[in-house]
């Protein structure tokens, strides 16, 4: 009995601790919210009403290899061209490579990416000597929608993982303190086991309905790229998705205490039967 209420009192410590800690960070986030830019002294924060917040995302480039700026002063022609991979293409890149009279200057890899400003996308990236032909990558970006129902449920999201450490160190807080007291089982321990198991489902299915919304909304966003010595260059070599953000563990695990929960509750119940029929 002492080693079990000397684990009891260590835990309850330790869950105590842990709800004081999310207390203090949610604090600081929602000031931080309520600051017009989301800055105070030297300290600015990166997720911010005012500035976006952070989701992940999918990149692949699809680069061409060289891009080939030329100038033909017998046939009194210049422009450019990039080798893309189609052999349309690719044939007349080849033929203005190959050709001595013109005159030819190469850019290898070496531009911006950008979005266009009448949309809802706020991020920029430089990529500079980026290897050639579909890169695959994992980008984290700032996005910062006009619409105020993303913009919501964005804000949701960025705060729910503080939320739910919160609810559960207080559940479980308050679990320890009253084994520590009586170190028996009642219907109130197993409405707080049963509590912490719908927190962690109710999570995992806000969490992935979020970004199943935030991802429709990015699909319907076009990326153009630019190249500062082609005028008027607007090319698409990138391709952005966002995937549903999931945790099977975190699921699963909240359905065990879900139905730990019925069975410690129909245990109960039993036990008070059979008391009740001796």
């Amino acid at each position: 009995m002492k080693n079990n209420n000397r684990l009891v009192t260590v835990l309850y410590i330790i869950s105590r601790l842990s709800f004081r800690a999310f207390q203090l960070f949610l604090l600081f986030a929602l000031i931080f919210e309520c600051i017009p830019d989301g800055s105070l002294g030297s300290y600015n924060s990166n997720s911010h009403h005012s500035k976006g917040y952070q989701i992940n995302t999918h990149i692949q480039l699809n680069i061409p290899d060289t891009l080939i700026f030329y100038n033909n002063k017998e046939a009194r022609t210049a422009g450019s061209i990039l080798k893309t991979g189609d052999k349309e293409f690719d044939k007349d890149f080849s033929e203005i490579k190959n050709d001595k009279k013109i005159n030819k200057t190469y850019q290898i890899n070496n531009f911006d990416v950008y979005s266009i400003s009448d949309h809802d996308f706020n991020t920029k990236k430089e990529f500079n000597n980026v290897e050639p032909q579909n890169n695959f990558s994992d980008l984290s970006v700032i996005v910062n929608p006009k619409n105020y129902f993303l913009k919501g449920a964005l804000l949701v999201k960025n705060y729910l993982s503080l939320v739910l450490g919160l609810f559960v160190s207080y559940q479980l807080m308050r679990l320890f303190k009253q084994l520590r007291t009586d170190f028996a089982f009642d219907q109130l321990l197993n409405k707080r086991i049963r509590n912490i198991g719908y927190s962690l489902v109710s999570f995992q299915i806000i969490n992935m309905t979020i970004s199943i919304i935030t991802t429709q909304y990015l699909s319907t966003i076009n990326y153009y790229h630019y190249i500062p010595t082609v005028e008027n260059s607007k090319f698409q070599f990138m391709n952005l998705s966002t995937y549903v953000e999931y945790n099977w563990q975190t699921l699963f695990m909240g359905l065990c205490l879900v139905v730990l929960a019925k069975l410690l509750s129909y245990g109960y119940d039993l036990q008070n039967e059979n008391e009740l029929t001796i």
